[in-house]
């Protein structure tokens, strides 16, 4: 809406309060939840199976949050618009989270790099995603180097 009436396209009435800075500014007040913060340290296929859960509105929530605003650099801020919250579990633990969010409207350099044409763009832009938060939790030490073979198995 403040795009279009700064475009002058629509007007709005004045403001009833001064502006600052909306939801975006305000941080969420996640709480600390106490979890187990014993390292791992192992591989990958160690760590089998590792569950991906989608946490979105379900009790696990708070413990994304938590986990974000706490251990991640940036901190946590509820995401605008569409977005999903993902925890990886492995060993019955939480070892990473991360969040995709709807991608900002114009990127020029993503968007020639996809080089969708303009209309393609315009009918496509829902199916990109905009990957806001990832958080290797800082007590998992997990190799990156795959053991010999191991793709082939």
């Amino acid at each position: 809406m403040l795009k279009l009436n700064r475009a002058d396209y629509i007007t709005l009435p004045p403001r009833k309060k001064p502006f600052t800075g909306g939801r975006q500014s305000r941080r969420n007040k996640a709480e600390p939840l106490d979890i187990d913060q014993t390292a791992i340290i192992s591989t990958v296929k160690q760590l089998q199976p590792i569950e991906f859960c989608q946490v979105r509105r379900t009790n696990h929530e708070k413990l994304f949050n938590s986990l974000i605003h706490q251990y991640h650099y940036i901190g946590y801020t509820q995401p605008v618009g569409e977005h999903l919250k993902y925890l990886v579990f492995a060993m019955d633990r939480p070892i990473a989270c991360f969040t995709f969010s709807s991608a900002p409207y114009s990127i020029l350099h993503r968007d020639q790099f996809i080089g969708w044409s303009s209309d393609a763009l315009e009918k496509n832009r829902h199916l990109l995603a905009y990957n806001s938060r990832f958080l290797l939790l800082p007590w998992i030490h997990v190799s990156h180097t795959w053991p010999r073979g191991y793709l082939n198995d």
